[in-house]
């Protein structure tokens, strides 16, 4: 408004100073032409600039301006003196144009000056002065009037330098807090919301404007107000440094809450804040991975029961529970008997399968205050204290049996029950570490497999002598074979029929260094375990194939029996690379080796049998099935497996005097044999009755003490110089 009122107001000031004779006297339609050209020019050049601002509309803008200047003050006869007149057009246009405009219009105002001076030494333009003190005085007032527009553009750069460093200040800040991942909250010193950023929509679901003016604490979790109230509180805010982290949860708009980390920094001491700045984090993913770190950490990831390290702590507490208030604690080891059977038959996933839900039967069957664990494998622990000792630790051992009794059902196996059996060891006392209970108990477990699986056994002290002991043996056993401290000792097998040796078995036995003899079964099971039987299984090989050999050349063609264990069937490639080396050092014939494998070893894994018998019988050797009766043999596999003879287990050959179930069952074998071209041979046979009722059976071959014990190789070439007649005799045989 005002630009449009000032034209008009100059025109009447200037008519009223024409009345007055203070200026020259011109037309009144001239000044009023004046008045209207001036306006539409500026008017049209400003417009034209503002649509499209280059720097020759530019120009046109300023020296449209500058001329309307110059031909007001020059019309007046004062134009000289007027001359400042142009630092209000320079003003006007710095204003409006920034300070890229100062330049310019000093430019067309010195134009304008030069334009109006020559107006007036060419007369035409009125003067009220001088021409010479006209032009010095436009002279001087051109320098002050570039000082001033100077100035002025100075000015203007610095005020838009300022303000480009706020604006940009102000986006970087405004693109810091809208784009950040965190949320950044002023707090008042009474505990109010003031500002909040963008970002809280994506946190807590709230609208910036939900929250401006609310107490904070409103939207932290109850459980967690009064800390944060704490830490703001007087006395503690007057401590507070600079910057403060906290963590806590907070309320989301649809109910929830979310766990969040805030850097808290007291900015009261700033006016333009005034209050608490928390940079606001979500860490809820955090938190949940830092909570599944620790249950890992403590949890057994297959079945997720405790682990040994949260089984062990369970342990310590439990036992100092037990010595403050005298109650009754017990630890069960229990282990799966042939747990192996399922994953070789079936494959891991199935174990995994029946591992988990064994540990869920465990679970069910206990109170909420025991702990069921699992130290990997198929060792599972219980930890049981108080009432559900109240009828003694043996009874929560037998529960543990019980619950496993019904066949599992897996998913993926339907169809196919599963039947599990566990041995337990227990272990009980309050004066002991955890450690040390565990020991205990996994003592006792040793004893019940031992005993013959599927068993309890509480620990005893005595045991743990005889824990040590077995250690000792194994630490023994691994310089045994490298001391040469086994030997090899052979029992005859008999003609039934004739009373005569037709072969022997190959026994092993170790001449410890100070306990002497002693027997396979203490020692050998530790080969399996830890894998020494292939090297012992090789050497057995080696001398027995070069014993018998010796025995061929000096004529008695006897057969050689060798025991194959599991470890050495399941790596047949080296079990088959053995045989050809002990045979083709010793020389002796193929057909001559009789290689016995147990009957349970075959049924591990039966499909994979056939096959590894078949790269056995392919070297021209015989196989076995050692202890026949005691396993569980299907009459398919026993038609498919390339056998060529069955060594009935001694159990069935004791039971003949007895039992009249033991003879119907041995007259079946034997029968079974004979359908199947299998040569037969009875183990254990102890007295003259055995004897007799095995050859009425028509029995092949026999052996047991009633012929001779297994003996040194110098016994058996004495046992084969003597006269049959020497021998036992049943019934009816002459020789």
């Amino acid at each position: 408004m005002l630009a449009y009122l000032i034209g008009p107001i100059a025109l009447v000031v200037i008519l009223l100073l024409m009345k007055f004779n203070l200026i020259v006297r011109e037309p009144v339609w001239l000044w009023v032409g004046v008045f209207i050209a001036v306006p539409l020019t500026s008017a049209t050049c400003d417009r034209l600039y503002h649509r499209r601002p280059t720097t020759q509309r530019l120009h046109l803008r300023v020296a449209g301006s500058a001329a309307g200047v110059t031909t007001v003050i020059y019309l007046s006869g004062w134009g000289p003196v007027l001359v400042l007149a142009f630092a209000f057009l320079a003003l006007e246009n710095i204003s409006a144009l920034g300070s890229r405009a100062w330049r310019v219009t000093a430019a067309w105002s010195l134009v304008g000056i030069g334009a109006g001076q020559l107006a007036i030494g060419e007369h035409w333009a009125p003067s009220v002065l001088p021409i010479s003190r006209a032009n010095t005085l436009a002279l001087m007032s051109a320098f002050i009037l570039l000082f001033v527009i100077r100035m002025a553009g100075v000015v203007m750069e610095q005020k838009e330098k300022a303000e480009s460093s706020m604006r940009l200040s102000e986006d970087r800040f405004r693109s810091l807090i809208q784009n950040s991942s965190d949320a950044t909250i002023v707090i008042t010193e009474e505990g109010d919301f003031s500002y909040v950023s963008p970002v809280i929509l994506q946190l807590l679901g709230f609208e910036p404007e939900e929250l401006i003016g609310i107490r904070a604490v409103e939207i932290v979790h109850p459980e967690d107000r009064q800390h944060v109230r704490d830490r703001f509180g007087s006395d503690v805010a007057a401590t507070l440094e600079l910057s403060y982290l906290q963590q806590f949860r907070m309320l989301k708009k649809d109910g929830g809450y979310c766990n969040v980390e805030a850097v808290i920094t007291d900015q009261r001491g700033r006016p333009s804040i005034g209050g608490y700045v928390a940079n606001v984090r979500d860490i809820t993913e955090r938190k949940e991975f830092e909570a599944l770190l620790a249950h890992q950490a403590l949890h057994d990831s297959l079945t997720g029961l405790a682990n040994r390290q949260l089984t062990l702590d369970r342990a310590e507490q439990m036992l100092l529970r037990a010595q403050r208030n005298d109650d009754p604690v017990a630890l069960c080891f229990i282990d799966l008997d042939n747990f192996k059977d399922t994953n070789d038959s079936l494959g891991h996933e199935a174990g995994d399968k029946l591992l988990c839900a064994v540990a869920e039967r465990f679970t069910a069957m206990l109170r909420s205050a025991d702990t069921v664990g699992r130290l990997g494998g198929d060792e599972f622990v219980i930890l049981a204290e108080g009432v559900s000792l109240d009828d003694g630790p043996m009874l929560v051992a037998e529960r543990i049996r019980e619950a496993l009794h019904e066949p599992f059902q897996l998913v993926g196996y339907e169809g196919l029950p599963i039947n599990v059996t566990a041995s337990v060891g227990i272990a009980t006392g309050t004066r002991v570490s955890a450690q040390e209970l565990l020991r205990d108990a996994d003592v006792a477990l040793y004893q019940a497999k031992a005993v013959g699986k599927d068993c309890c056994v509480l620990f005893e002290p005595e045991m743990q002598s005889a824990a040590v002991d077995r250690l000792a043996l194994k630490s023994n056993l691994y310089s045994a074979l490298a001391n040469d401290q086994f030997f090899l000792v052979y029992q005859p097998i008999f003609d039934l029929q004739t009373m005569r040796v037709r072969g022997v078995e190959a026994l092993l036995r170790w001449q410890h260094p100070t306990r002497g003899v002693i027997a396979p079964a203490e020692f050998i099971p530790v080969l399996e375990e830890n894998g020494s039987i292939l090297d012992v299984g090789r050497w057995v090989l080696d001398r027995a194939c070069a014993q018998a050999a010796h025995w061929h050349r000096m004529g008695h063609r006897l057969g050689l029996s060798v025991n194959v264990s599991m470890r050495q069937l399941a790596s047949i490639s080296d079990l088959v690379a053995d045989v050809r080396h002990a045979l083709a050092q010793s020389r002796l014939s193929p057909g001559s080796l009789t290689l016995e494998v147990t009957e349970s070893v075959l049924m591990r894994d039966a499909d994979a049998t056939v096959a590894h018998l078949e790269e056995l019988k392919a070297v021209g050797v015989l196989i076995a099935i050692d202890d026949f009766g005691s396993g569980q043999s299907s009459l398919t596999y026993l038609h498919r497996f390339p056998i060529d003879g069955l060594k009935l287990d001694r159990s069935f050959v004791t039971g003949i005097d007895g039992s009249c179930d033991s003879a119907a069952l041995l007259h079946t074998m034997v029968e079974l044999g004979r359908t199947l071209g299998l040569s037969t041979v009875a183990e254990g046979i102890e007295t003259c009755a055995q004897l007799d009722s095995l050859r009425a059976e028509g029995c092949g071959y026999g052996q047991g003490f009633i012929f001779a014990r297994p003996q040194s190789p110098e016994d058996i070439e004495a046992l084969l110089a003597r006269a049959p007649a020497r021998l036992p005799q049943p019934a009816g045989i002459t020789d």
